[in-house]
């Protein structure tokens, strides 16, 4: 992914104020700078919970705001203090939602123009600091509360809007990890989607892709600690079905694994629906699936872990697990010539 930054600005957004910092000049875009903000927006972009959206329908200030910063040269200051000031207006509308500042930029990925909004949550970091006492170096460690997040953190909230809106199935993408993490109808949860961008998530094929791996995981592991043993199978037909179909059925795949346990498989149906995919098929995709399920990693309740090509995982001349009569299972790597410690 190759992000290039035309322009950028940034903008402090303090709860404790009655109005946002709103600044008059651009920020230079020098190589430090370039590197912090090409590198946050090309790691929120490929983050695994980033999310297609389209903008609601009627009026949507953020929508207008943007389209006229791609068309007007001279508005792109004035653009990014109203962007900032309904961020503030939506921050407001919660005492949960913390202070910030706002970086907004433009830039261009595959030639294409994005404006970039990414709410930079505070992070904690220290530094040192060096006095000078009866001519001998003091030099002591200090708490900084306000940095902005480094290059290898996440970011909590972002938005990329796109110049070329209507030309595909997407307006914006969207990563607000918020979302993933609580339950959406929460308005903490919702005030950066909905009341901020006033946009609505798109079921596209990588989310349901996602979704079924994931939330069949997470519903394997929680029937584990109800005591239900015999549940891991269901991870091999998902992993087998997504690597080998085009196009899941959820009802037809159900009724397949758990064939005639009709309350477990209804029970299995419907905290899909519940974790979001509503769509009864769905296409996978197979991008998605390469790029996350090239390897297999299993992890025992005593800490041990094997990572394993997910060819290796299915040759039986190479690697089984095996069930034991009282439950238990022996994990057997076969045919081993040379052994190495790493």
């Amino acid at each position: 992914m190759q992000i290039d930054i035309k322009r950028a600005i940034i903008h402090v957004l303090d709860k404790e104020s009655s109005e946002p910092m709103l600044n008059e000049f651009e920020l230079d875009i020098d190589g430090d700078i370039r590197y912090f903000l090409e590198k946050h927006i090309s790691k929120s972009l490929s983050d695994d919970e980033s999310r297609k959206a389209v903008f609601k329908s009627g009026r949507n200030i953020i929508k207008e705001v943007c389209q006229r910063v791609f068309s007007d040269n001279d508005y792109f200051i004035e653009g990014s203090k109203e962007i900032a000031r309904q961020l503030f207006k939506a921050m407001k509308t919660n005492s949960s939602i913390s202070s910030t500042d706002l970086v907004i930029c433009i830039y261009e990925d595959e030639n294409e123009e994005n404006v970039a909004i990414l709410k930079m949550d505070y992070t904690v970091s220290f530094i040192h600091e060096v006095e000078l006492v009866d001519n001998k170096f003091k030099i002591s460690i200090r708490k900084q509360d306000i940095s902005l997040p480094g290059v290898n953190q996440r970011i909590q909230k972002c938005a990329f809007i796109r110049a070329t809106q209507e030309a595909g199935d997407y307006d914006l993408i969207i990563l607000d990890n918020q979302i993933s993490k609580k339950n959406q109808e929460e308005p903490i949860a919702q005030f950066f989607l909905e009341t901020f961008l006033g946009a609505d998530l798109v079921l596209d094929s990588k989310t349901c892709t996602r979704i079924f791996k994931k939330e069949t995981e997470n519903w394997i592991r929680n029937k584990a600690k109800e005591g239900e043993t015999s549940l891991e199978i269901v991870r091999e037909f998902v992993n087998d079905a997504i690597r080998n179909e085009d196009e899941i059925d959820l009802d037809s795949f159900s009724s397949k694994v758990f064939s005639n346990k009709v309350e477990l498989r209804d029970e299995y149906v419907n905290t899909m629906k519940e974790k979001g995919l509503t769509s009864d098929k769905f296409e996978v995709d197979k991008e998605w699936v390469e790029r996350k399920l090239s390897k297999i990693r299993l992890k025992t309740e005593s800490d041990i872990e094997v990572v394993i090509d997910y060819e290796q995982y299915n040759d039986r001349e190479k690697f089984e697990i095996v069930k034991n009569p009282d439950g238990t299972r022996n994990i057997i790597i076969k045919n081993i010539i040379s052994l190495m410690e790493k």
